[in-house]
């Protein structure tokens, strides 16, 4: 009991010196507020051993990940993907094309497979459109880090 005591009055003793110390802005609001915590903390130890000398715990159970909710994530990041890789093909190359994604259902919904079939390669200067698959390919592969098929 002694102990207990003698922590509470250091407790409060500490708090009161940071309290006088301490800023007067949020920062000292903050210190206050944890400071009082403490103190409390420290006041209601006892209740703990109390009940049963019980420790104090959350019970253990187990987590299971909603498969459902990983499969329609990774179809609405499927869509933008594709989405995304038409506007690209269309900016940057002038191609007209329909795009697939294909996203791994886990937590890290990496790309796995990209294809892409060109529907109009437009109107392209000489000779430029011969090498335009590879240079896609190429572009996408390096884009978003797997493998990209383009036709």
């Amino acid at each position: 009991m002694k102990a207990y005591i003698l922590s509470i009055a250091g407790a409060v003793l500490l708090s009161a010196v940071i309290t006088a110390i301490a800023p007067n802005g949020k920062m000292g609001k903050f210190v206050k507020g944890t400071l009082k915590l403490l103190v409390l903390t420290i006041m209601l130890a006892p209740m703990i051993s109390w009940t049963g000398n019980k420790s104090f715990s959350f019970p253990s159970g187990s987590y299971t990940s909603d498969e459902s909710y990983f499969a329609a994530c990774a179809e609405m990041m499927e869509r933008s993907d594709e989405e995304a890789i038409a506007a690209f093909l269309k900016t940057e190359y002038s191609v007209e094309s329909q795009a697939t994604s294909e996203r791994e259902a886990k937590a890290g919904f990496s790309v796995k497979k990209i294809t892409v079939k060109i529907t109009d390669f437009g109107i392209i200067e000489q000779d430029k459109h011969i090498d335009i698959i590879g240079k896609i390919q190429g572009a996408l592969e390096k884009k978003y880090g797997c493998p990209a098929e383009v036709s």
